[in-house]
């Protein structure tokens, strides 16, 4: 018996109501996805980076988003409540923005960052929080894992900072992980250690990945499956 998919989205539409008029930014998307990587590739404003946020539910307030379904492990997300969609967010389903020096709180450090995403999904102990944290920094191969826990982000390297966002979004154990550019500010020798990480990741936890990117030569290297979206489409 086939596995149902994790994620499916029917005709899925992102609208922005603005002074001049309506803006299309994703038209009618429909894909399904299992425990595999996924590419979504496109130029700068093809919607890729919408689909995503409409994913989340991380759409801005004034966007109209709609489908015929738009379902994850049998939850409608269209449907469901603000709070199941917060409990969904970070716990079941992660994102890795593009640049860890926006992403990251400047004024906290790498470690206590990871442990209170942890501690909002999970009732553990500060010392179990610590310990997975670290364990986190480390799987993301992070050779030094203490002295980074204790870091704050303008202290570390962009590769750095990218992989301790991966730790950040991994140490709830999500079962989808959408990328969001997660290797464009970093140099090709970078670039390459990270896709290492989450491919590693990717299949030790049996999860589905979403990597959105404009490289296509990168996605045909790393995915599974790869979308080609123009305009919206």
């Amino acid at each position: 018996m086939a596995e149902a998919p994790l994620l499916t989205l029917d005709d899925l539409r992102v609208d922005f109501h603005t002074p001049t008029g309506i803006v299309n930014a994703v038209r009618g998307l429909s894909f399904t996805l299992g425990r595999e990587r996924l590419g979504i590739v496109g130029e700068s404003g093809s919607g890729k980076s919408q689909t995503g946020r409409a994913i989340m539910g991380l759409t801005p307030g004034h966007a109209q988003v709609t489908a015929k379904q738009l379902n994850f492990d049998g939850i409608d997300l269209l449907a469901a409540s603000p709070k199941v969609r917060r409990d969904l967010r970070g716990k079941r389903i992660a994102m890795i923005l593009q640049d860890p020096k926006y992403s990251l709180n400047p004024v906290m450090s790498i470690g206590r960052q990871i442990v209170e995403t942890l501690r909002t999904h999970e009732n553990v102990s500060k010392s179990e929080a610590r310990d997975r944290a670290l364990a986190m920094l480390e799987a993301v191969q992070i050779r030094d894992a203490a002295l980074v826990f204790d870091l704050h982000p303008h202290e570390i390297s962009g590769g750095m900072g990218q992989r301790a966002m991966i730790a950040m979004m991994l140490v709830a154990g999500p079962e989808l992980l959408i990328a969001d550019e997660p290797t464009s500010a970093l140099d090709v020798t970078v670039q390459l250690e990270v896709l290492s990480v989450l491919d590693r990741l990717v299949a030790d936890r049996g999860m589905g990945l979403i990597f959105i990117s404009h490289d296509l030569r990168l996605v045909s290297s790393f995915c599974d499956r790869v979308i080609v979206m123009y305009a919206g489409r």
